[in-house]
């Protein structure tokens, strides 16, 4: 009897050592980021012409992915259309060949804007989590890199 109780009472602090399931998947999900990567990050469209852009509820947002690949491929939503194409990243310079689905839907602002500041774009700054767009010293658009937990 008095070892079974102690193999009990073994078993039990054991088992109290061993991490919790789910602690460890809560731990592993948390991802604290202070700088973003240019690639393989989800850029959403942050600010265009100086101003927040809002995405309404029923409309899916406006990103970028450049993808981190030797191909350089962009890929991404404008507005209206799938964003598709190229980038080419050099020691201080960025440009994007964009291309897109050709779907006209009634406002066409956010897309052509988008569209604009990406075929202008001739470097970028990381500030944070954010991707600045420059056409030399002129800021054309602002994005916010996003990351979500992988399952």
């Amino acid at each position: 009897m008095r070892y079974i109780k102690a193999i009990l009472l073994l078993s039990i602090a054991i088992v109290g050592l061993i991490p919790n399931a789910d602690a460890q998947q809560r731990k592993r999900k948390v991802k604290h980021r202070t700088v973003a990567d240019l690639t393989g990050t989800y850029w959403r469209l942050y600010e265009m012409n100086g101003k927040p852009v809002v995405t309404p509820a029923d409309s899916k947002e406006v990103y970028i992915k450049l993808l981190d690949n030797k191909k350089g491929e962009l890929e991404g939503y404008a507005g209206c259309n799938l964003l598709t194409g190229q980038y080419t990243q050099g020691k201080e310079t960025l440009t994007f060949e964009p291309a897109a689905t050709l779907r006209a839907c009634d406002d066409m602002t956010v897309e052509n804007y988008v569209f604009n500041a990406l075929n202008n774009t001739n470097r970028h700054e990381i500030n944070g989590l954010y991707l600045l767009l420059y056409k030399n010293t002129y800021l054309l658009a602002i994005f916010e890199a996003k990351y979500y937990e992988e399952d």
